[in-house]
């Protein structure tokens, strides 16, 4: 994804979406910060991404049962609260009816920003937590590829503060999904952002006028590297201008949000369906590793 485009996106995601709307997270080597240009530097200097995230590979070891993986991330989520990285949150993702031979599980890192991001691997590089974790949890999992090359970062940005908190919500059951979007030929941000200001946004709205609060949330995720120049699991698309992620805190609120989608929702779809092209949702379970301190 070249650098105009990373900025026409960005000026489409504090009202941005894409084609999956409610369906049917070092040291690895990054971009340099992105640069505000001409013709769009007036619109993207004041906005904003609400965080940055970063997804890392997971692989489980000979040793990698479930008590094993839960007892090595109560582990590090301790070793990093001691070094100072508070505002860190993290979640541990599997894949929901289906399987990767990339990876058994992401760990998802959620920091406040890019800065804090190059800050925190830092101490965590100088505390020697990684190695002390294959220590002492030796052959339970192994994380980030060589040199840290599976770790894929990403700016975040959320067109619709949720109703209710994300993190408050979540229970055994609940769910996230990506899907890879691609603008289509001679579609550009202006078309999508008028998509989800309304009609998309307004059958939100009027969604939880009717049904009550939902912990559903969607989320636009573009990416800090380029696609070609990095590993792609194989239900990646090669190449994508961003990742639409839709969130439910448990499956009550998922089912409903969806079943409501499937009955109404057909006509604003084709819209989004003119607009860009999306790869099918990948789904996960999402379980917190550790939350930020209080």
């Amino acid at each position: 994804m070249n650098r105009y485009m990373y900025l026409t996106i960005a000026a489409a995601l504090a009202v941005g979406g894409c084609s999956q709307a409610p369906s049917t997270e070092s040291e690895s080597a990054m971009n340099e910060p992105m640069t505000v240009e001409s013709p769009v530097a007036e619109t993207t200097a004041t906005m904003q991404p609400i965080r940055y995230n970063e997804f890392v590979w997971c692989t489980s070891g000979e040793n990698g049962n479930a008590e094993n993986v839960a007892a090595r991330n109560a582990y590090w989520a301790n070793a990093v609260s001691e070094i100072g990285l508070d505002t860190l949150v993290s979640a541990s993702l599997t894949p929901q009816g289906w399987s990767s031979d990339s990876f058994d599980r992401l760990t998802l890192l959620m920091w406040p920003d890019k800065e804090a991001r190059d800050a925190g691997w830092a101490a965590y590089a100088e505390a020697g937590i990684e190695a002390e974790l294959n220590t002492r949890f030796a052959g339970v999992e192994a994380c980030g590829g060589e040199n840290w090359a599976n770790v894929y970062g990403l700016d975040v940005y959320q067109p619709r503060t949720p109703t209710v908190s994300g993190l408050d919500t979540i229970t055994d059951s609940a769910y996230t999904g990506y899907s890879f979007c691609s603008f289509n030929e001679g579609k550009e941000a202006a078309d999508l952002r008028a998509v989800v200001t309304s009609p998309f946004m307004t059958f939100v709205d009027d969604f939880e006028v009717e049904e009550g609060p939902n912990s559903f949330n969607f989320l636009v995720q573009v990416p800090d590297f380029e696609e070609t120049e990095v590993e792609l699991h194989e239900a990646v698309p090669p190449t994508f201008d961003f990742v639409w992620t839709s969130f439910w805190g448990n499956e009550t609120d998922r089912a409903l949000t969806e079943a409501v989608w499937a009955e109404k929702g057909a006509a604003i779809q084709a819209q989004f369906d003119e607009v860009v092209t999306c790869s099918e949702e990948q789904g996960y379970d999402i379980a917190i590793i550790k939350q930020a301190a209080i």
